[in-house]
């Protein structure tokens, strides 16, 4: 399964869960939820608009540095955080 198809699975499931109805349900809502966000926060795309624009699930973006192209350039290599 792929990282995105992942977080929506995580983030449905959380979504028939309630928070008010159950302790356990609250809890393993919880961290479905955080899962997913830190899921999306791994999962880097590559945009290239003047240059190399890396974004996440999150909404964080910004461009590589001069290395990162390079490295994704050559090897196809992203980085792991934006």
């Amino acid at each position: 399964m792929v990282t995105d198809e992942l977080t929506l699975k995580a983030r449905e499931i959380a979504r028939l869960l309630s928070y008010g109805k159950d302790p356990l349900q609250a809890t393993a809502k919880h961290m479905l939820l955080e899962l997913a966000h830190q899921l999306d926060m791994l999962d880097v795309h590559v945009r290239k608009a003047d240059g190399l624009l890396l974004t996440d699930g999150v909404g964080r973006a910004r461009y590589a540095t001069l290395k990162e192209r390079v490295l994704y350039r050559l090897f196809g290599v992203l980085p792991r955080v934006v």
